[in-house]
């Protein structure tokens, strides 16, 4: 999550810089304008993504203090899904096509999958492990903040 943030405000550093600054340029002739604009633009751009974050960072605090376990536990059994169906196509069936001598008849194989498919996993990879993440770093916070030590690793 702090990488996906960190990308984010140099994105947008990177914009008002550049094609934004371009734009200012060429309409407003004061250069003490000009500056007070841009930085002005990168002040509320880059406060924008730091409230984007505090709420993203809320919602998994939700979930990680719900008292329900499927909200504590979705992020985890989505990951085992997934690294399932992976196991299942990339690993368990073309084991099965040498074992059997020719193909299994089994439908979707690696090279079928969709590109969608592919960036649905590399989001939610992502996604999960910055949740993870954030809890962990949530908790030795908290912890901080309690005065005590922080809670032990769950396996």
């Amino acid at each position: 999550m702090v990488l996906a943030t960190g990308m984010a405000a140099k994105l947008a550093v990177g914009l008002v810089n550049g094609p934004l600054m371009k734009i200012i340029e060429a309409h407003v002739a004061d250069q003490a304008l000009r500056r007070k604009l841009a930085a002005e633009m990168e002040q509320q751009v880059l406060a924008h993504l730091t409230r984007s974050a505090e709420l993203g960072q809320a919602v998994v605090m939700a979930e990680v203090q719900s008292e329900h376990w499927l909200s504590r536990s979705w992020r985890p059994m989505l990951m085992l899904l997934l690294m399932g169906f992976l196991l299942l196509a990339g690993l368990v069936l073309p084991l099965a096509d040498v074992i059997a001598g020719g193909p299994v008849p089994f439908q979707p194989r690696w090279n079928m999958l969709p590109q969608g498919f592919w960036d649905f996993l590399a989001i939610g990879m992502g996604g999960y492990i910055g949740g993870r993440s954030l809890e962990k770093v949530a908790g030795a916070v908290a912890a901080v903040a309690e005065r005590k030590p922080p809670p032990r690793k769950r396996r």
